[in-house]
């Protein structure tokens, strides 16, 4: 379907879709940030990289208000593990 033969709620509502996406982004990177400075904390005080227990109690409360905001736990759980994956990777790059 050509974007000049779609109603405009579906291109206002595809617009809004967009902005939510670059908040998205946005908080993933600031995420990030924050998840560096503890990955040299650690490797600063020599610290173990994954704090196993921290992470499972945070996937406890993650389903939590996932299933209070209506949202697929399992799918916010993979997004979370995903992300976890990361900063982990991360922090273990700090340890060389």
């Amino acid at each position: 379907m050509q974007t000049n033969s779609m109603p405009d709620e579906l291109l206002s509502l595809r617009d809004q879709i967009d902005a939510l996406d670059d908040e998205l982004l946005l908080i993933l990177a600031k995420r990030f940030e924050v998840t560096a400075r503890v990955g040299k904390l650690k490797a600063d005080k020599g610290l173990d990289s994954v704090d196993e227990e921290r992470e499972k109690q945070k996937l406890i409360d993650l389903r939590t208000r996932a299933e209070e905001k209506a949202l697929n736990p399992e799918f916010v759980l993979n997004l979370f593990n995903m992300i976890f994956a990361e900063v982990v990777g991360n922090h273990r790059a700090y340890l060389t």
